[in-house]
């Protein structure tokens, strides 16, 4: 934890900033949903406003060695992102999101599962709420010391 007031301040400013992008992030999904662009692309929404998308694979990929494999399909996956980064980017949204992927090999399906989410690169919830508990805490101390030099006072 930061010690002094000033940084806890700017954590705080900063933590609320983020927030406050993810809340214009989210509202933008929304609105893509709604009105079906992401079902034109294929990108699914769940209730956090996380974006999934499945890259299917050639499974002629399987015949590369192991050390190989996983680069050719990386490279495949870059090429076949290039639609989604263009479309968020014409969204305003690209600056904003993560893209986390998990690899999938079963008989119906070799590829990719997208998920492309907000980057919450400022915001923690453990800092932002121990940043307001140390101001509050050096608030009600501060406050307490000057009404107990009063009563001394008096």
């Amino acid at each position: 934890m930061k010690l002094s007031p000033k940084k806890n301040w700017i954590i705080i400013r900063e933590c609320l900033t983020d927030l406050s992008r993810n809340k214009k992030y989210n509202e933008i999904v929304k609105e893509l949903f709604n009105s079906k662009k992401l079902d034109e692309l294929g990108l699914k929404v769940d209730e956090e406003f996380n974006m999934y998308v499945g890259i299917n694979l050639n499974p002629e990929l399987l015949v590369y060695s192991d050390t190989s494999q996983e680069p050719a399909e990386l490279k495949l996956v870059s090429e076949k992102l290039g639609k989604y980064t263009d479309f968020l980017t014409k969204e305003g949204i690209l600056d904003y999101i993560k893209v986390d992927y998990d690899r999938v090999k079963t008989p119906e399906f070799y590829g990719y599962i997208l998920k492309i989410s907000y980057d919450f690169r400022k915001y923690s919830k453990s800092k932002l709420l121990t940043s307001i508990l140390y101001l509050t805490f050096l608030s009600s101390t501060t406050v307490l010391g000057i009404i107990l030099s009063l009563l001394w006072l008096l």
